[in-house]
């Protein structure tokens, strides 16, 4: 069983980043927070978006971006899958298929098995087409442990099973 102090710990954290999502008379998902997590892409109001820069910046895709991860972690293909808790087949159907698009909980056993940082993390999420949400409790818990570096897969699966979420791998 785990600390109560890293429970006490993770149970504060919830309260303060959990997000409510409310639906506004347009259908809109508006996520009611505080001014800090406000601050969405930097912007100003004076500043414009210019299309065509935006789809020259296109960075490395998901693929790319995941073996670089691992070639920089030092461990094999095979260390990374058995750590992220994937079998062979799944892992080798990524590796294999550049256009691949694996699910949210696979991308983040793989982060999690190769100890990436928050900001790695959330990289390689978007690479992916996904993001952390404030309103979704597993990902706040996978974002605690993340940012506390502790990457123990069960002690992780463990806390989302205490909070009724679904577990990685």
């Amino acid at each position: 069983m785990l600390d109560e102090t890293i429970k006490k710990t993770l149970n504060d954290y919830i309260e303060q980043n959990y997000v409510e999502v409310c639906i506004d008379n347009n259908e809109r998902a508006i996520f009611v927070t505080d001014e800090s997590l406000s601050k969405d892409i930097g912007l100003t109001s004076n500043e414009s978006l210019d299309l065509k820069s935006l789809i020259d910046e296109v960075g490395d895709t998901f693929h790319e971006k995941l073996f670089q991860y691992i070639d920089n972690s030092g461990m094999s293909d095979v260390e990374v899958y058995k750590r992220a808790g994937l079998d062979r087949k799944l892992f080798s159907k990524i590796r294999s298929n550049p256009t691949y698009h694996p699910g949210k909980n696979t991308v983040l056993a793989l982060a999690i098995a190769m100890e990436l940082n928050i900001n790695e993390t959330s990289d390689l999420l978007a690479r992916a087409e996904y993001a952390f949400s404030p309103s979704n409790k597993g990902d706040l818990i996978i974002k605690f442990f993340i940012e506390h570096r502790v990457y123990d897969m069960m002690a992780i699966n463990f806390m989302l099973d205490e909070y009724g979420q679904p577990v990685l791998g």
